[in-house]
């Protein structure tokens, strides 16, 4: 088994990649899970709610919910393991408090947050189980956590494997890849309850001619599992 990078090298591999250009999606991919968030919270908590984005990047998701104003998350908050990335992130999002942490370690009291979200981070983590675990845990009990999450089995890699003998790899410290099903199971084994699983491949209108099992990514609608936390409460 190969030995695991510690937060230190971690650290450094981010601020390098970030500094050469920063690790991002399109701004049509923050708008829409922007929009997502909105949608999901109730007209009570609507304008009033605490955000966190784990492992925020260079802040993009953060701004379009600031852009959002009295209509969305009253306080934006941010954490991620690069210092180049946060630097960005003050520039991109600036009403949002950002700490430099790490996702397995979120520095903030039980039940938190209102919504939680997690974008192509979870699996670079150094522990994922444990991140998931920290995902829950900083959650309300009625909020809601979304995570993106990368197929093994993507159409375009299972060509590359046909083509070159090698899987999907995304050129990172730390990657991982799994199926729907597989995801669903480590976050729902984690204090996590799935809601809803979409597919995800980038605004390519074609992709959806094929299964959504083939898909890019899977973007996990979750909350905390209450029937996690009764049987910790039990097992006390």
């Amino acid at each position: 088994m190969a030995r695991l990078p510690g937060i230190k090298e971690v650290r450094a591999a981010y601020n390098s990649k970030h500094a050469d250009s920063m690790i991002r999606d399109q701004d049509r991919f923050y708008r829409m899970v922007a929009r997502y968030v909105r949608e999901h919270l109730d007209s009570e908590r609507s304008g009033k709610a605490r955000c966190l984005d784990v492992g925020c990047g260079g802040g993009y998701v953060l701004r379009e919910l600031q852009r959002l104003g009295s209509g969305g998350v009253r306080e934006l908050h941010g954490i991620d393991v690069s210092d180049v990335a946060l630097r960005e992130a003050r520039q991109q999002a600036p009403a949002a408090r950002l700490i430099l942490a790490q996702g397995e370690r979120l520095p903030y009291p039980d039940a938190t947050f209102d919504v939680v979200v997690c974008l192509g981070n979870l699996e670079h983590f150094i522990d994922p189980p444990a991140g998931a675990r920290e995902l829950a845990r900083v959650c309300r009990q009625d909020g809601r956590v979304w995570i993106l999450l990368p197929n093994s089995f993507y159409s375009g890699d299972i060509w590359r494997a046909i083509c070159t003998g090698y899987g999907p790899n995304h050129h990172q410290i730390l990657d991982r890849f799994a199926t729907i099903n597989e995801w669903r199971d480590l976050l729902e084994e984690n204090g996590l309850q799935v809601e809803k699983v979409m597919p995800y491949n980038r605004f390519k209108w074609w992709k959806r001619l094929l299964p959504r099992n083939l898909a890019y990514h899977f973007l996990y609608l979750a909350r905390r599992d209450r029937e996690c936390e009764l049987r910790v409460e039990n097992s006390e």
